[in-house]
């Protein structure tokens, strides 16, 4: 069964992923070499297969949006 979830930390040899408001432990070991706190990951059969690189950059592109917003800087979008 595939899911999605988000990377919350990382403690010791685990990463703490938020799937369905919940957190989840995953080993650090068999997890992707590049993945970093705040990535879309996509899960299978209890363990992170790949990082969901198009949603993670949509998550991003628009909390900067929301901080600009924020500070009151204009975007070119």
């Amino acid at each position: 069964m595939k899911q999605t979830g988000i990377v919350d930390r990382f403690e010791g040899d685990q990463v703490v992923v938020e799937v369905n408001g919940k957190m989840v432990n995953f080993p650090r070991a068999d997890a992707p070499a590049m993945l970093a706190e705040g990535m879309v990951v996509i899960l299978r059969d209890g363990r992170i297969t790949e990082i969901d690189q198009i949603e993670t950059q949509r998550i991003e592109d628009d909390m900067r949006r929301r901080f600009e917003r924020i500070l009151g800087k204009q975007t070119d979008e």
